[in-house]
C-alpha cells in the first residue's frame, strides 16, 4: 500500500473591489504552481470572492491568502489555521492584533515592491532635482516660469525606513545616481548602500542636511507624525520630499503650507489618508506638489507573481518547520 501525503488546504480570499493587479486568480495561482511543482503537490486551493463563503472556508483551511477579511473575530476560535499571507506590505488595517491567536503566523509580502518602488523613488528624486513640481504648478497657471537646476551627483538623500524596501531605494540612489545616502532605521544597523545609519531620535540633526527625504517606513505607533510641523520646518528651502510609506507619518497640512510659502521646494506623495484622496482636498491644488494615487510600487505585470513566489518559498519553510519570512511582529506592528 502506498502512503499518500495529506495536502494542506489553502483558501484565497479575493476582492473584486481591488484593482486587478492585486487579484490572486486561479490562473495566476496555477502559473505559480507550475514554477514550484514540488511544493504545489503538497497543497490544494479554493477561493472566495468578496468574502462570500469565507467564514465557512476558514474552519477547514490551514492557510489563508488575502488582504481584508471582514469580521476579524472569526479567527479567534480556529484551531486548524496556521498561517495568513497578506497580499500587501502594510498591516495597519489589521492592528491591533488582539484578534490573532498565537498559533497563527501573519506574514506580509514585503520585498515584492522593492525593485519597482526603488525605480520610482529614483524617478521622483530626479523630478524633484530638476524642478518638475515647479513646472507642473506653473503649467496649470499657463505661466512661463524658468527654474535653473544643477546635476544630482553628490547630493544627500535621507531615507527614513531602511528596511527591505528602503534598502533597495538606497542601492538605486547610490549606484545609479551617485547620491550620498543617510539611512534612518529603528535598529540603527549599518547598511551596505548607506554612507551612515542613525536611529529616529537623531532626525532633528539629520533633516537640515538632506537635499531629498524619502519616507519608506511602515505606519506604527512610533512613526505616526514622525515628520510633524516642527521637523518639517528643519528642512532647507531647496529640499524635496517623497513619501512612499504612509500618509500619517507626515503632517500633510504643514507640508502643504510650507510648499505654498516656498519653505520646501517640492514634494511627490504616493500615499494619502483617506484614499482615494477626496476631490475637496486642498492637496490637489497645492503648489509644487505632485500627487500619485498609491501605485508607485505595484508592478502591473508581476505583482502577484512575485507575491506567490514569496508564498511558495515560505510554504517550503513551513513544511520544514522553519520560521517564516516577513512574520509581522505584534510588538513592532510590522
Amino acid at each position: 500500500m502506498t502512503n499518500t501525503v495529506q495536502r494542506m488546504r489553502i483558501h484565497i480570499a479575493a476582492l473584486s473591489s481591488q484593482p486587478e493587479v492585486f487579484w490572486v486568480t486561479e490562473k495566476r495561482f496555477n502559473d505559480a504552481c507550475s514554477r514550484h511543482p514540488e511544493l504545489a503537490s503538497r497543497v490544494v486551493a479554493d477561493w472566495s470572492w468578496d468574502l462570500v463563503g469565507f467564514e465557512r472556508a476558514l474552519n477547514v483551511s490551514d492557510i489563508v491568502i488575502g488582504w481584508r477579511f471582514g469580521d476579524l473575530s472569526s479567527f479567534r476560535n480556529l484551531h486548524q489555521l496556521k498561517w495568513i499571507q497578506l497580499t500587501g506590505a502594510g498591516a495597519e488595517h489589521l492592528q491591533p492584533l488582539s484578534w490573532l491567536p498565537r498559533h497563527i503566523t501573519l506574514t506580509n509580502n514585503a520585498g515584492v515592491h522593492a525593485a519597482k518602488l526603488a525605480e520610482f523613488a529614483g524617478t521622483a528624486i530626479l523630478m524633484l532635482n530638476h524642478g518638475f513640481p515647479h513646472y507642473i504648478t506653473h503649467q496649470r497657471d499657463s505661466k512661463w516660469s524658468k527654474k535653473f537646476t544643477t546635476t544630482i551627483f553628490g547630493k544627500t538623500a535621507l531615507i527614513i525606513g531602511l528596511g527591505n524596501t528602503g534598502g533597495n531605494v538606497a542601492k538605486w540612489l547610490k549606484s545609479k545616481l551617485g547620491l550620498n545616502v543617510i539611512g534612518v532605521r529603528r535598529s540603527g544597523r549599518t547598511h551596505r548602500y548607506a554612507d551612515a545609519v542613525f536611529t529616529p531620535d537623531q532626525l532633528d540633526t539629520l533633516l537640515p542636511q538632506a537635499d531629498f527625504i524619502i519616507v519608506t517606513a511602515p505606519l506604527t505607533n512610533e512613526t505616526v507624525d514622525l515628520l510633524d510641523r516642527r521637523r518639517l520646518s528643519l528642512l532647507k528651502p531647496t529640499a524635496g520630499l517623497v513619501n512612499l510609506g504612509r500618509a500619517r507619518i507626515v503632517d500633510y497640512a504643514a507640508l502643504a503650507e510650507f510648499l505654498e510659502e516656498g519653505q520646501i521646494a517640492g514634494a511627490i506623495l504616493d500615499v494619502f489618508d483617506p484614499e482615494p484622496l477626496p476631490p475637496t482636498s486642498p492637496l490637489w491644488q497645492t503648489r509644487n506638489l505632485i500627487a500619485v494615487p498609491h501605485c508607485s510600487s505595484d508592478d502591473a505585470e508581476h505583482y502577484i507573481d512575485h507575491t506567490l513566489d514569496l508564498f511558495f518559498e515560505n510554504l517550503g519553510r513551513l513544511l520544514q518547520g522553519k520560521r517564516l519570512k516577513n512574520a509581522i511582529s505584534r510588538r513592532h506592528q510590522y
